[in-house]
């Protein structure tokens, strides 16, 4: 073990330093190429879009600027010993979520090992939750005024608890058994107020999610602020807290007043009023918890309008830019997350600008060939160069770009909330859900629709068009339309094919997990030997090479690690499978009789050791948190 730290270290310095160096000549030959924009490209025909367009570029540029001060270097923590003897209260908020999605998160909750008290905050008032607390021995606090959405649950819950400290969960993130042993030393500074960890996920095939299972690689849209974003932010102390997984200092609370309610995003508000407080929120970038990412595009644009409505909101109440209490680094570090949704109106500028030069013959600069790939490649290819070192490689740059074109009107929309005071908050959409319609995605077809002309008038004027400046003008923005229409065209199709039908999630990969199926037919049994896959609290599939009949009632033993579980079913579907051109039927199984305390040991075994398994094919959340840990 001790020769692996100097070859992590050295490696991190290497790496460190090549993106340090990419950075610095990305910025050196973006002002180069500034310059000569600037100077040498006005189109006196079109004036106004020369300097429309040059004005864009500059957002962008600054965009870039913004992103490389926040990650020039990212912060990485040790857990310090548990502080011993505290209490702890774990609040999980809940709305309209399943109960057998909530049940999970609770029986992993209770079963944390530090001493601690789990309450579930029911802003449902619903009798089947009551319920499922009495049974799971943890409190429960309703309410029947539901002011303040989440932040007055969690408010609530506040005058009706008194533990030190507060783990705050969603309903769908389900802890890990170290969650607050993990935590809890970092308090040890009073300065702490809260301490975020990394929101990960076991869905890896949400919507969000790119997983290739036999290559081992996965890439989920939220790993780059997750892996990258909050560790950089971490050094200037402008962490911000996302609400699950994350301990809070109940003290800290008590000098802001509660949790903040005037917006939608009451955990971001608080966190950042608490930093103006000059109290310390600290990321530890570990999964000590995993939730449920939304498995449909509706889900997705929810969350994502939700987010950039409530981070609007905030901007207007708490003006971190100009207000007091931060230090200039908190304040760059939130502005360049607030800027990251106002430059969406930029970037929708960027696509429509080469469909605006192919439709009229207009270009917002004039230059020669070869004065143009003289300034313009260096500057791009340096950029994308920088860009894709931090998020961990070309492929993942490409992805983010694909979802940043799918969520563009979504976050042109979400600006709204700087502007109104109002906003209801909304769940976003964790169990049975439709993909998406025309209708849902109208305002992306209709920009890929808006491509897709550009193209067909560019190549046009291509075909009739004289060599020379016009032409390579029209290669240009012809080859920009068809890179935007490669980004869109797979990611709409995705959204148009994702939908959930499964109350609860069902884990895909084979599971180690034997099971013997025992049918009856007269007074025969017929028993069938195999391995659970696809399992959940409700049900799991068995492959065979011929088909179990719909219908047919069966005896379930199943082993799993350090414990044997019996249960009755039914088989209620089945399809085919082929492996290496041999066809083999999957038979899924529905429990019809089982002992809840069964099912929760199904869950304690899913999530604490199936989950954490097979994230790790999550490579830039795997290497961002296999980092060597720096001093706090």
């Amino acid at each position: 073990m001790a020769d692996s730290h100097p070859s992590s270290s050295s490696r991190r310095f290497l790496r460190d330093l090549i993106t340090h160096l990419v950075i610095l000549s990305a910025v050196i030959m973006s002002v180069r190429y500034f310059y000569w924009r600037a100077t040498e490209t006005l189109n006196p025909a079109a004036k106004w879009f020369f300097y429309l367009f040059l004005a864009a570029e500059l957002l962008n540029f600054l965009e870039s600027l913004l992103f490389y001060f926040t990650t020039w270097s990212r912060k990485s923590r040790h857990s310090p010993e548990p502080l011993p003897g505290r209490s702890v209260d774990v609040f999980i908020a809940t709305y309209n979520e399943p109960v057998e999605l909530l049940r999970e998160t609770v029986v992993c909750a209770v079963s944390m090992r530090y001493p601690h008290k789990t309450y579930i905050l029911d802003d449902g008032d619903r009798l089947d939750v009551r319920d499922l607390a009495l049974a799971m021995n943890c409190g429960y606090i309703s309410r029947t005024e539901r002011t303040e959405a989440k932040a007055g649950n969690l408010n609530n819950a506040l005058k009706h608890t008194d533990g030190e400290f507060i783990v705050t969960l969603d309903a769908d993130h389900v802890p890990m058994p170290d969650l607050i042993e993990q935590v809890i030393g970092f308090f040890a500074d009073p300065k702490v107020a809260i301490v975020q960890t990394s929101q990960d996920f076991y869905n890896l095939d949400s919507f969000q999610h790119v997983t290739k299972w036999k290559n081992k690689y996965a890439w989920q849209q939220q790993e780059l602020f997750f892996s990258v974003i909050q560790p950089g932010k971490d050094r200037f102390n402008a962490t911000m807290y996302c609400g699950s997984p994350a301990m809070v200092r109940r003290s800290a609370l008590d000098q802001i007043g509660g949790f903040a309610g005037e917006t939608i995003t009451e955990d971001m508000h608080t966190g950042l009023r608490l930093q103006k407080q000059g109290l310390r929120v600290l990321y530890y970038n570990q999964s000590l918890a995993r939730g449920l990412a939304p498995q449909t595009f509706n889900g997705f644009a929810s969350q994502w309008w939700r987010w950039g409505h409530g981070a609007m909101q905030v901007l207007r109440v708490e003006k971190p830019l100009f207000g007091k209490g931060l230090t200039l680094g908190q304040r760059i570090c939130y502005f360049s997350s607030f800027y990251f949704y106002w430059i969406s109106y930029q970037k929708l500028f960027y696509i429509l600008t080469p469909i605006f030069c192919l439709l009229t013959g207009i270009f917002p600069l004039v230059a020669d060939p070869d004065r143009f790939a003289l300034y313009f490649i260096p500057y791009f290819l340096f950029n994308l160069a920088a860009s894709s070192l931090l998020q961990g490689g070309l492929l993942s740059f490409w992805l983010s770009e694909q979802f940043n074109l799918v969520k563009l009107s979504i976050m042109v929309r979400s600006i709204s909330g700087f502007f109104h005071r109002d906003s209801n908050f909304s769940v976003t959409p964790k169990a049975r859900a439709a993909a998406a319609r025309w209708g849902d995605i109208a305002s992306q077809i209709l920009l890929l629709a808006a491509l897709l002309v550009g193209i067909a008038a560019g190549s046009r004027r291509i075909y009739f068009s004289e060599p020379g400046f016009q032409f390579w003008a029209l290669l240009v923005n012809l080859i920009w339309l068809v890179v935007f229409v490669v980004l869109t065209a797979p990611i709409l199709r995705r959204a148009m094919s994702r939908s959930e039908y499964r109350r609860s999630y069902r884990f895909p990969n084979s599971l180690d997990v034997p099971a013997k199926i025992t049918m009856r037919s007269g007074g025969d049994a017929n028993i069938l030997l195999g391995y659970a896959r696809n399992l959940n609290r409700q049900g799991f599939s068995v492959t065979y090479e011929s088909p179990i009949p719909i219908g047919t009632a069966v005896a379930i033993e199943l082993d799993i690690p350090e414990h044997s579980l019996r249960a009755r079913g039914t088989v209620v579907r089945s399809h085919d499978l082929w492996v290496k051109e041999k066809k083999l039927v999957v038979s899924g199984i529905k429990f019809d009789q089982i002992d809840p305390t069964e099912q929760d040991a199904i869950s304690i075994y899913l999530f604490w050791k199936i989950a954490p398994k097979q994230g790790d094919i999550m490579q830039l959340t795997r290497d961002s948190q296999q980092e060597e840990p720096q001093a706090s």
